[in-house]
């Protein structure tokens, strides 16, 4: 039996999605749980790992069990024994060739900027940006970024990792609404830390620090070795998973 499970989490408290050596991670949390409900140790299959302080609305796991359980009664299960940060928000059967990874077509992410004054609320949720941007220029720069491009200067996957560094964007907005600049990306496939650093691209361009030649030249010439931001985990939400 193969379960789907889509749930929701504030990253803040953990060092990632993904079980790791030096904290606490949320697949760890859902393990556990799925061990004293089914009494036996099961492994999860994450669609993304998403990093430290990342939070999502829509991510995606699969696991398999011999058990048969009610999903309606296993979500509350699960929900109960995980803390609030993390909820369960629905649990299908599939078929054994889902793959909650390789089975993905598009992703889609959202980064949160403050551009007015810092807020207090917003720590932990959103980028408190202290600069003065550029939105159209900013919006320009995203334009670049859509269609298949080779992205090697714009995430920390090394080679040896993943060789094949080609993805495609079929959606990058920039959204104003007040003081909160919502950024949203679509894409086939994202590689490590690469929504961020896009997203730290734009910033940079938007205050003066980069320029759409830029841009251009490091879509046309990718390297590992060029200079990019790395702009904090905390604004970044995993929004949708489609398969």
């Amino acid at each position: 039996m193969r379960y789907k499970v889509t749930l929701a989490y504030d990253g803040n408290n953990y060092v990632g999605f993904q079980s790791q050596r030096n904290g606490l991670a949320i697949q760890d949390l859902i393990e556990s749980a799925l061990k004293v409900i089914f009494k036996e140790d099961i492994r999860i299959v994450m669609a993304s790992r998403t990093d430290a302080k990342v939070h999502a609305y829509g991510q995606v796991f699969h696991f398999d069990s011999d058990k048969k359980k009610d999903p309606y009664k296993l979500k509350g299960s699960i929900n109960a024994l995980v803390p609030k940060d993390i909820h369960i928000i629905d649990i299908k059967y599939v078929s054994d060739d889902f793959h909650a990874r390789y089975s993905v077509k598009e992703k889609t992410y959202e980064y949160l900027i403050n551009i007015g004054e810092y807020d207090v609320f917003l720590n932990g949720y959103a980028y408190q940006c202290f600069y003065k941007l550029d939105i159209d220029l900013m919006k320009r720069g995203a334009f670049l970024f859509l269609g298949t491009h080779d992205f090697s200067s714009f995430n920390t996957t090394p080679y040896s990792v993943k060789e094949n560094q080609i993805r495609t964007i079929s959606e990058f907005k920039i959204i104003k609404n007040k003081n909160i600049l919502k950024i949203r990306v679509t894409g086939d496939g994202f590689l490590r830390n690469m929504v961020r650093i896009m997203v730290g691209t734009l910033i940079d361009l938007g205050r003066g620090q980069k320029n759409i030649e830029d841009i251009e030249k490091m879509l046309e010439k990718p390297s590992k070795n060029t200079k990019r931001y790395n702009i904090t985990g905390s604004g970044l939400y995993l929004v949708k998973i489609k398969y």
